[in-house]
C-alpha cells in the first residue's frame, strides 16, 4: 500500500488569505436633543380700575325702613323693597349705576338710580335700607358720602 499523503492540518486560529484591517466604524454626530417645548408663562395683570372722580359729596339718609314706601311705586316705574340695594337722586337718570362710599369709613356700596329724592334740603342722596346697611349696619341714619358715576 502505498504511502497516502495527508494533507497539512491548518489550526483553525491561523489565517489564510488577505483580510481587511478593521476598521472602528466612524461615529455619527448625534444631535443634541431638542429641549420640549416650554410654556413661556405669560404675565398676568391685575385690571386696572379705572380711576373714578367723585360725582357728588355730601350727606346721604336712609329711607324705606317703617315709612311707608315699602311696596310703592317709584319714580322709575319699579316697586321700591327696603331690603334691595337701591338709590334715590334727584337728578340722574334712572337706571344709573353709582358707588356710594361713606366717607368716615371708606366703605363703599354699588346702587342703581330707581327712585327721585331726596326732599330733605341738605341731603343728596336716599339710600334703601339695603344699600345704607352695607355702609353702616347699625341704625338708619346719616351719613357723608361720595357719589361715583359708574356708568355714564
Amino acid at each position: 500500500m502505498a504511502q497516502t499523503e495527508r494533507p497539512a492540518t491548518m489550526n483553525a486560529a491561523v489565517s489564510t488569505g488577505q483580510f481587511e484591517e478593521l476598521v472602528k466604524p466612524t461615529p455619527v454626530p448625534t444631535l443634541a436633543p431638542t429641549p420640549a417645548p416650554t410654556a413661556v408663562p405669560t404675565p398676568v395683570l391685575a385690571p386696572v380700575a379705572p380711576t373714578l372722580s367723585v360725582f357728588e359729596s355730601g350727606i346721604a339718609s336712609t329711607y324705606g325702613e317703617g315709612d311707608g314706601f315699602e311696596g310703592n311705586r317709584t319714580a322709575c316705574g319699579q316697586i321700591f323693597h327696603t331690603h334691595t340695594v337701591q338709590i334715590a337722586h334727584k337728578s340722574l337718570p334712572c337706571g344709573t349705576m353709582v358707588r356710594v362710599e361713606d366717607t368716615g369709613s371708606g366703605l363703599s356700596v354699588e346702587a342703581e338710580v330707581t327712585d327721585r329724592g331726596p326732599y330733605i334740603p341738605g341731603r343728596i342722596v336716599d339710600l334703601s335700607w339695603g344699600a345704607f346697611s352695607q355702609l353702616d349696619p347699625s341704625a338708619p341714619g346719616l351719613l357723608h358720602v361720595n357719589i361715583y358715576l359708574l356708568n355714564t
